[in-house]
């Protein structure tokens, strides 16, 4: 799905959800006496033992605590790009308190990737410096998932995709769900920290997403799937030209509930959230001190439906109007949801927007 062919598709379907949000899971890991230790920066122990994992069926790793795992060479090469780790087939579990599996070579390659069959959750585990660049287009820097990845109490960051999805890529028919997980200082095309494509679902609870980059749409986050937030910090990211500083969001919908997103800057519309065609439904979440190049410093809805409730719109700017929402087509509306001390205004056009001070 492309942006541009996105800008075109309205959806009319709504994601239900609480205002509570979701309750997060324990993020324990399986038992240590069910899991093989891995030695303290045995990366060929690593690999052997995921590729264990996927021949047997499944299988549970524990990383040594603190430890660093670099690797240097791409284990596997397929249609999608290089792989530092083996190609997750099995039911693998990565469990290491305070762990990284980082990169250190000249040449690209993400850190792991997820065949459609194949399930990878992590617990405590940082994943970093992985680079899906070594051909245009290419997606999930740090983690590329065709099936079902969970991460507890991780962190992905610094990683980076010359296509979509710097942190994270959430494929087609794929799901993700993070639990109290951050993303962090990632870069990609599009979603530089996690990119979630038709039909992929995503689940975070708790943890942020901050200080990514997108060269075009969503800095922190692009969704054209069926996504859901709750209690989430979505703050301090980027797009060096386009849309969404901090969310895109096209096509499939899109639920916050809790959170915050804040500070976030789009080069064109959209400093806080973009919106071209979800079904997009906030319910007591703050946007708060983004900024756009052009119009919509906190909210830019160019189709489908908005709906604010029990939240708040306040200190964001705009280079154009609707420092607080820019409305261009499509409905907003606003439920107890105060929009107020933007620049230049709160809400544009004048009108547009019900229940707006403008």
């Amino acid at each position: 799905m492309t942006v541009t062919t996105a800008r075109c598709l309205l959806v009319a379907a709504l994601l239900s959800a609480s205002a509570s949000g979701i309750a997060t899971p324990a993020a324990a890991g399986p038992p240590a006496s069910q899991r093989t230790l891995v030695p303290c920066g045995d990366v060929a122990a690593l690999i052997a033992q995921i590729s264990a994992a996927n021949t047997s069926g499944s299988g549970s790793i524990s990383l040594t605590a603190g430890c660093t795992y670099v690797l240097t060479d791409a284990e596997t090469t397929g249609p999608n790009g290089a792989n530092g780790l083996p190609t997750i087939t099995g039911n693998v579990t990565i469990s290491g308190t305070g762990a990284t599996i980082t990169r250190a070579s000249a040449s690209p390659f993400r850190i792991a990737e997820v065949a459609a069959q194949g399930s990878l959750a992590l617990y405590g585990v940082t994943v970093s410096g992985g680079s899906a660049t070594s051909a245009p287009g290419t997606t999930g820097g740090g983690i590329l998932t065709l099936g079902r990845l969970m991460a507890h109490n991780s962190r992905i960051t610094a990683n980076a995709a010359s296509g979509a999805g710097g942190g994270i890529a959430v494929a087609s028919g794929a799901t993700a769900q993070l639990n109290n997980t951050v993303v962090t200082g990632n870069s990609a095309s599009d979603g530089g920290g996690i990119h979630v494509t038709d039909a992929g679902s995503l689940t975070v609870n708790g943890g942020s997403v901050t200080d990514n980059t997108a060269t075009y749409t969503g800095g922190g986050l692009a969704t054209f799937g069926t996504t859901v937030l709750a209690n989430t910090a979505v703050r301090d990211n980027e797009t060096e030209s386009f849309e969404g500083g901090g969310i895109f969001t096209a096509t499939g919908p899109l639920t916050v509930n809790g959170g915050s997103v804040s500070d976030n800057t789009a080069t064109s519309h959209g400093g806080g959230i973009v919106n071209f065609g979800s079904v997009l439904r906030l319910q007591g979440t703050t946007v708060r001190g983004n900024e756009a190049g052009l119009d919509g410093g906190g909210l830019y809805h160019g189709g489908g439906t908005s709906t604010l409730l029990s939240g708040s719109v306040t200190g964001n700017t705009a280079g154009g109007q609707g420092g607080g929402v820019y409305r261009a087509e499509g409905d907003v509306i606003l439920t107890g949801t105060p929009v107020n001390g933007n620049a230049p205004d709160n809400c544009a056009p004048p009108g547009t927007v019900v229940g707006c001070g403008q």
